[in-house]
């Protein structure tokens, strides 16, 4: 190989080395700011009692991260809440099983199943109703019933018909059929209200677009286009709100707060309005005082202040989620409060 040819390699080699270190870094932040949000997003949820998608949060974050303390930590008190409910909705299941309400039971255990599929014998409950004479009677009334409604153009209490019957058979091909020229129906109702609520949306006339939506859902209640639409308009003026409300922080000088919001609308959606500006200048602004928030929660957690610690580590942890020391020390905190409510 000649020299004009090796000096060739070596800038192709140094190059090639350079753009793979730049998208592996790229990659790497934009799965870390997944896991972040992921993991704040289940904190959240599992504060209102929503287990089941605090569940999915926290399984996300171990998916990029397995070694994630608090995302262990988390997952193993949502799935033992998980548990709970479905000891509540399983033996309501056999209370109404041991008094004849077959139907009651099922729907019963399959709230159980929802909760924690590997429970008990739940599964083996759920077929042996299924399996029986009365189940196979319920499903021929709820199916005749539907069909009858349908023919009716009773669309809205042919779903529900159609929805019961499935309880009991969810295998069916002919309840299939009927349900897809349903929804069918169902669909051809709401659709001249939905199209009309997306084109409001687009010029971002939010109110217009919320009333063809409820006019749609009340001609098809299960109408996903509706409720999604109404799902984003919900989410864009949260985005507003949030936003409005981390300029009046930052304002005031509270630039914690104000930071926590663009954050979090950041996350939501990258880019937004001026949002960028905000996070780099506060940034810049908060650098500062890491060292102070840090010595802060240490000084917390000697005197047994866990809240007051995790607090101040959290402020550190905004600023740079990689400060190893202030995340170890929370890990820590998060246990130690735990125990500490255990045994209160």
């Amino acid at each position: 190989m000649g020299n004009l040819t090796q000096k060739k390699f070596f800038s192709f080699l140094l190059l090639f080395t350079l753009l793979m270190s730049s998208g592996c870094a790229t990659i790497y932040q934009q799965q870390k700011k997944k896991m972040n949000a992921n993991y704040y997003e289940g904190i959240q949820l599992y504060k209102k009692g929503n287990y089941a998608l605090a569940k999915e949060r926290f399984e996300t974050v171990l998916s990029i991260d397995p070694e994630h303390t608090g995302a262990r930590q988390y997952l193993s008190i949502t799935a033992e809440a998980l548990q709970k409910r479905a000891k509540k909705y399983y033996d309501a299941g056999i209370n109404y099983k041991r008094g004849g309400d077959l139907e009651n039971a099922l729907l019963q255990f399959l709230e159980a199943e929802k909760r924690d599929p590997e429970y008990k014998d739940v599964k083996t409950q759920i077929e042996t109703i299924r399996n029986s004479k009365y189940a196979q009677k319920k499903y021929d009334y709820y199916y005749t019933t539907a069909r009858k409604q349908f023919d009716k153009r009773q669309y809205i209490a042919a779903y529900k018909s159609a929805g019961r019957a499935e309880v009991f058979n969810p295998d069916s091909l002919e309840l299939a059929t009927l349900k897809t020229r349903i929804n069918n129906q169902l669909d051809n109702a709401s659709y001249p209200y939905t199209s009309k609520a997306e084109a409001a949306r687009k010029k971002n006339k939010f109110d217009t677009a919320k009333t063809y939506c409820n006019k749609a859902l009340k001609v098809n209640p299960w109408d996903e286009k509706a409720k999604n639409i109404l799902k984003d308009i919900n989410r864009l003026e949260n985005l507003n709100e949030m936003y409005g409300t981390g300029e009046k922080a930052y304002r005031k000088g509270d630039l914690i707060t104000a930071y926590r919001l663009f954050k979090r609308v950041d996350n939501e959606e990258a880019g937004y309005r001026n949002t960028s500006h905000y996070l780099s200048t506060i940034k810049s602004k908060l650098e500062g005082n890491i060292n102070t928030y840090y010595n802060n929660g240490v000084t917390y957690y000697e005197q047994d202040n866990f809240e007051a610690a995790i607090a101040e580590w959290d402020k550190v942890l905004l600023i740079d989620p990689n400060h190893q020391k202030a995340r170890e020390y929370r890990e820590r905190a998060v246990a130690k409060l735990e125990l500490q409510k255990t045994l209160r």
